[in-house]
């Protein structure tokens, strides 16, 4: 952390401290406050940073690094979620994640990877909420491109409200909203959805 910088007003104060001293007196009286304000700018210089604040300045009541999620289903694993930071607020349920990868399985075999620059994890239920360049994509080249995205720890569904860019092979399709399993095998694009299909573009709601 740098230097504090005075409050407003203190510049005034020592101009008139380091004034001319008219007696002793004013001389032992006003040392002390020199001293004083000395103290006080080396306490803030000595004082280390402080990392993993919000916003809003507050410290997390828990930090880990390199933190790591297992969902496993009768001992075989359903997915694993890893992040370069995990952060707990004592007034929140959920946890903050810098940076998510996530990896899904089924009976144990590896299928799809999702990442985001960001999100959050509810530790009760598993939920997971992803954000900020979130990209899905799976063994066999299947790519979700978003900037939001839900997984349901129930269902398996991912869902969101967003623009999507959903790419299979050479077809390409956008649209706002999607439900879709986390294997990307079933997708459901909701609204102003348009088909790239090699080469020939398709308007849903016009046709070709």
């Amino acid at each position: 952390m740098g230097l504090v910088p005075p409050p407003l007003g203190a510049t005034g104060l020592m101009k008139q401290v380091m004034g001319p001293m008219k007696s002793s007196m004013s001389f032992r009286a006003v040392l002390p406050l020199v001293l004083a304000l000395g103290l006080i700018t080396g306490c803030a210089e000595d004082q280390p940073p402080t990392i993993g604040k919000e916003a809003g300045g507050r410290v997390p009541e828990q930090e880990f690094v390199d933190y790591r999620l297992i969902e496993t289903s009768d001992g075989v694993r359903q997915w694993v979620l890893e992040s370069d930071r995990m952060q707990k607020f004592s007034d929140r349920e959920d946890v903050l994640l810098v940076t998510v990868k996530m990896e899904f399985f089924e009976d144990g075999a590896y299928f799809s990877t999702l990442t985001s620059d960001s999100g959050q994890a509810d530790l009760k239920n598993n939920d997971i909420h992803s954000w900020g360049d979130v990209v899905v994509v799976t063994e066999d080249g299947r790519r979700l491109e978003c900037s939001e995205l839900f997984f349901d720890n129930e269902t398996g569904l991912i869902t969101n409200d967003v623009f999507n860019r959903f790419t299979r092979g050479r077809d390409v399709t956008t649209g706002i909203g999607l439900e879709a399993s986390s294997d990307l095998e079933n997708v459901v694009i909701r609204e102003d959805v348009v088909f790239d299909v090699a080469d020939e573009v398709v308007d849903q709601e016009t046709g070709p």
